[in-house]
């Protein structure tokens, strides 16, 4: 409990403006640690931009000492010793997440920020398939999160994405099909293709047809995807890198179709975990070393294990 609240205190201070580059480093190293550490961080930001606008009518009817009182007794959070501003800010803003996990109660916040303009689908726990009001079939993988305007397809086809997508666009030349994530946009007539807009596995994979892929504030410096390429995101050198994708898993998680070719057990563990969801930990760190060449389809993940503990005994 002691590292999530120092983790939740970080990101109230990054949001309020204070934090230094150490500590904003620091925290972008511990949301790209998990889909539920993002997860937290983006409803704090949500929390965050909240507070900057009129308290709705029912949350006015609300003891927010009284809740904050409540809130204290099933949160144990760390006194630590900061100046007096600091307290003060800090006090603030835990009192605007007790406001927040209110709204939340009460099904205020869906209501508040996505108003009657906005449509979001939201896949938590397990695939979801969707079709988009242009006909669109899109898959949105686990702790995913897709919003479009109710104007959708009127006068443009855009969406905002936050996870793991495919979709399969309907052709339309006089309204390009616009994917816009938190650093980039994707822009496509019509085909087939998967994004990925987790910071540490940013990518763009071209199934069928062409796809474009531009930096957020520089439309111009685009990238140019056909089927079978992939765009990566150097970060060292500030550009969008086209490769050839061989990675035939990559959109395991929508198929169940795996095929492995020689792979490290690291790596095939890692893509069932994203399919499946479910965890691996190694006990014995040999078997890291363990390359496989395998395939399945359709199979349970109880059936999937039972053919790799079969694979990997033949290695001891």
């Amino acid at each position: 409990m002691h590292n999530q609240n120092e983790h939740i205190n970080l990101i109230i201070k990054y949001l309020a403006g204070e934090t230094n580059r150490s500590e904003e480093a620091l925290l972008h190293s511990w949301i790209s640690q998990s889909a539920d550490n993002k997860k937290l961080f983006e409803s704090y930001k949500k929390i965050w931009s909240l507070s900057q606008k009129e308290i709705i009518p029912e949350v006015e009817k609300i003891n927010i000492d009284d809740e904050w009182v409540k809130f204290k007794q099933k949160v144990s959070f760390i006194t630590q010793k900061h100046s007096v501003k600091e307290k003060k800010n800090n006090f603030y803003f835990l009192r605007i997440a007790v406001i927040a996990l209110i709204l939340i109660s009460l099904g205020i916040v869906t209501m508040y920020v996505f108003n009657e303009k906005k449509q979001k689908i939201v896949a938590l726990n397990e695939v979801k398939e969707a079709k988009l009001p242009d006909n669109t079939e899109v898959s949105i993988n686990k702790n995913t999160e897709l919003v479009y305007d109710k104007n959708f397809n009127k006068k443009e086809r855009k969406v905002e994405l936050k996870g793991e997508a495919f979709f399969k666009v309907v052709k339309n030349r006089e309204k390009p099909f616009i994917v816009k994530t938190e650093s980039f946009y994707v822009e496509v007539l019509g085909t087939q293709f998967y994004v990925n807009t987790n910071f540490d596995k940013r990518q763009v994979v071209v199934k069928e047809g062409t796809v474009a892929v531009y930096r957020y504030k520089n439309k111009y410096d685009k990238v140019i995807l056909h089927a079978g390429d992939k765009a990566i995101f150097d970060d060292k050198q500030n550009k969008i890198r086209k490769v050839e994708n061989f990675d035939a898993n990559y959109i395991a998680w929508k198929t169940k179709i795996f095929n492995f070719q020689n792979q490290n057990l690291v790596t095939v563990l890692k893509t069932l975990e994203n399919a499946y969801c479910v965890h691996f930990e190694f006990v014995n760190p040999e078997l890291k070393k363990c390359r496989i060449t395998v395939s399945f389809k359709n199979q349970s993940i109880d059936e999937v294990l039972n053919v790799l503990r079969t694979v990997t005994k033949f290695w001891f």
